[in-house]
């Protein structure tokens, strides 16, 4: 994937004339040795180092700090070479570059803030600063991650010259969704391995919160994927009615799901969203077999939910069933092959004369490695650091959330062993970058609690 802070463009290009991106939003050159070091960089720190900086400032790890100040100073270094790079140039006023200012101003926040909490400030009214301060830092630090792919992902739009006058709506269409669908995919693994008792403490099952999530989204795409006031055609038709087809399927699991009970309306929503789009009528040739790939991957991974939810998951269960992990894998992998199936993308695909089944194969790897970092990361969180109930971990490592029976099967908890874990707080206030600290704060965060570790 491509970078992030930065502006990965040309400092020059303002000086070209405009007639320039008449024709195309790049020039022809190809990408120098600078800016692939800018890509790498920017990919590295906002991928792999600040998601695992977030982790261990989380836990309360003593390598917090020294990693985040790494990851700032590789954005640092890639913000510089991606404007002193040579080579290809790009349109001035491309979503990357702007967006590049609210990522650089949110490191800049995060790190003034974790400087602030570091003093350790408590007179002259510090206090009351302090306790808005712990809770957003924590916040930022946590989005920082999510920015990051946000701006990756402009980048690698930007460096290609995608997605520009009419391709624009397709292109948000297919990114958005296809996002959505990844991080719905790593919500289930949380959920899956560290959210029961987060679900319990609500008195919800997941269900509950899907079918908002898809009512929601149903509404919206309902009423904004046609241009009102200009006539209807066969795109507008498709997703509209999906936009129906959502807002109905979620406002019944809702329903379903209003004391705490499991359904599978959710997943017939996502199981028809893959139906149809398995016959998603397409203008560009081998679109047709990609988006058929998306959707025989969604419509498995909705059937695999529904055995879960039906057939394999149980209130007793306190271990996870391989089969549980098909639904997430399946659904990340999804939302990739939807993002990699933009109009442009193919046209690329077939000048080089690569063939829907390479290009699939390709794209499901990335998913089986997000799905891998995804649970190295929850393995890093539940092993690292003074996190409460890090050293209780037994059998599967199923963690203990603030003192509530843990199960990874969706809130429901099974037998445990009880252990009693006295004068232990999530301390809050921070590094530098850090999201958590020796030093206690009233902020809210437990300050004794009985945890429970599996059986």
């Amino acid at each position: 994937m491509e970078d992030s802070s930065s502006m990965e463009h040309s400092g020059h290009s303002h000086d070209l004339p405009l007639s320039t991106w008449d024709t195309s939003p790049v020039t022809d050159e190809p990408i120098g040795s600078i800016l692939w070091l800018h890509l790498l960089g920017m990919s590295t720190a906002f991928g792999l180092i600040f998601p695992v900086g977030m982790i261990l400032g989380l836990t309360r790890s003593r390598w917090h700090v020294p990693v985040q100040v790494f990851g700032s100073l590789v954005v640092l270094a890639g913000f510089f070479l991606g404007h002193t790079h040579s080579g290809r140039n790009y349109e001035p006023h491309n979503a990357h570059r702007h967006f590049a200012w609210f990522v650089v101003w949110a490191l800049v926040s995060q790190v003034a803030m974790g400087a602030y909490l570091k003093l350790h400030w408590e007179r002259w009214g510090n206090g009351w600063l302090r306790r808005w301060i712990v809770p957003l830092h924590k916040i930022v630090g946590i989005a920082i991650p999510v920015i990051g792919y946000v701006q990756m992902v402009l980048g690698v739009i930007a460096s290609v010259g995608f997605c520009y006058g009419d391709e624009t709506g397709q292109c948000l269409a297919h990114f958005i969704m296809g996002s959505s669908f990844v991080a719905y995919g790593i919500i289930m693994i949380i959920m899956l391995r560290v959210g029961g008792g987060w679900l319990k403490r609500r008195g919800q099952s997941q269900e509950w919160f899907d079918s908002w999530v898809i009512m929601i989204w149903g509404i919206i795409n309902t009423f904004t994927e046609h241009r009102w006031g200009s006539s209807w055609n066969h795109g507008d038709y498709q997703h509209t009615s999906m936009g129906i087809l959502w807002w109905a399927g979620g406002a019944l699991g809702i329903f379903l799901s209003r004391h705490n009970t499991r359904n599978v309306v959710p997943s017939l929503v996502i199981l028809f969203t893959g139906v149809a789009m398995v016959g998603h009528q397409q203008h560009v040739p081998n679109s047709g077999p990609i988006h058929s790939f998306f959707g025989y991957t969604l419509v498995a991974g909705a059937v695999c939910r529904i055995i879960e939810i039906c057939f394999v998951w149980t209130p007793e269960a306190t271990s996870i069933n391989p089969f549980q992990h098909l639904p997430s894998l399946l659904i990340i992998m999804a939302g990739f092959l939807f993002m990699s199936a933009t109009e442009e993308q193919i046209m690329v695909l077939n000048d080089k004369m690569i063939d829907p089944a390479s290009w699939a194969n390709v794209i499901l790897s990335i998913g089986f490695l997000v799905f891998l970092y995804a649970h190295v990361l929850l393995s890093l969180w539940e092993t690292s650091g003074t996190r409460p109930g890090n050293h209780q971990l037994k059998d599967h490592g199923f963690p203990l959330v603030n003192g509530v029976d843990y199960t990874p099967l969706n809130g429901h908890t099974g037998s445990r062993d009880r252990v009693e874990m006295s004068n232990l707080e999530l301390a809050d206030h921070g590094d530098m970058l850090d999201v958590s600290d020796d030093e206690h704060e009233e902020d809210g965060f437990l300050k004794s609690k009985t945890y429970t570790s599996p059986s």
